[in-house]
């Protein structure tokens, strides 16, 4: 049985990434690994809160982004799938090899955002780093 690793990034899920994985999964009963990366303070406001009552901002971020992760899973697949879900609280193409290696996957579905030359050479690309560094088939998809 085959294991595809889907890399959501962003605010809203890119829903065609969603709908191709899972029609990819679904024809060859694939398990499914949704990792949902979030950039570096998106979960502040949640920090700030949970700081007040003791909580690390590192444990916080995390727990935000497995929610987050969890809930994208629930509305793309539902019951038609199983999954699991891994949330990274930054982006980093690092971990995101790291997971597809723990989760032993075959293939990556990522969404990529779209940057101008100048903003990939200064920021790097996420996708382009997984497509190059990923011993596997990575299907990437831009939501227009």
């Amino acid at each position: 049985m085959e294991t595809i690793l889907i890399v959501v990034t962003g605010e809203k899920p890119n829903k065609k990434l969603l709908a191709d994985a899972k029609r990819y999964a679904t024809g060859i009963e694939s398990q499914v690994v949704l990792c949902d990366i979030r950039e570096e303070g998106f979960h502040q406001n949640s920090i700030q809160r949970h700081s007040k009552v003791g909580r690390e901002a590192e444990e916080i971020d995390q727990y935000a982004a497995e929610t987050a992760a969890a809930e994208i899973a629930e509305d793309a697949f539902g019951d038609e799938i199983p999954y699991e879900v891994v949330g990274v609280p930054t982006e980093s193409a690092s971990t995101v090899l790291e997971i597809a290696e723990e989760y032993g996957c075959d293939r990556v579905f990522i969404d990529a955002r779209k940057r101008t030359a100048v903003g990939k050479a200064i920021f790097g690309d996420l996708a382009q780093t997984i497509i190059l560094q990923f011993d596997g088939p990575v299907t990437v998809t831009t939501e227009s």
